[in-house]
């Protein structure tokens, strides 16, 4: 887990959220659900939010090596969303990267799907 003030872990709600270059990731371990919404979207109570805006998941790491949050969507692993983890001073983000920097892959191609 990475430990700075862009990722919060609330126990008791069993929900993470990340902050990546262009999206707040809402991560519901115990109901294997996330959801994604811009950064710097109004604050919400993600347990308030129907069922149908959430997408299901297998399992997420968060890697502080390349600063990243892979969400892998099937037990198999052959589908990922990656996102590049956003910090104060960051470096890979601006208003005209933020649309390259969150892509879901396959692994069976190793190509961005559409």
């Amino acid at each position: 887990m990475v430990s700075n003030n862009l990722t919060q872990r609330t126990e008791r709600d069993e929900i993470v959220r990340v902050t990546s270059c262009n999206s707040e990731w809402v991560i519901d371990e115990a109901h294997k659900l996330y959801l994604r919404v811009p950064r710097g979207a109004k604050t919400f109570d993600p347990k308030a939010l129907p069922r149908d805006l959430w997408s299901e998941f297998s399992h997420f790491v968060i890697d502080d090596h390349r600063s990243e949050l892979i969400i892998y969507l099937n037990a198999e692993c052959s589908r990922i969303i990656k996102a590049h983890l956003h910090s104060e001073d960051c470096g890979s983000c601006g208003d005209e990267r933020r649309d390259v920097s969150t892509i879901e892959m396959s692994r069976l191609d190793n190509e961005a799907l559409p």
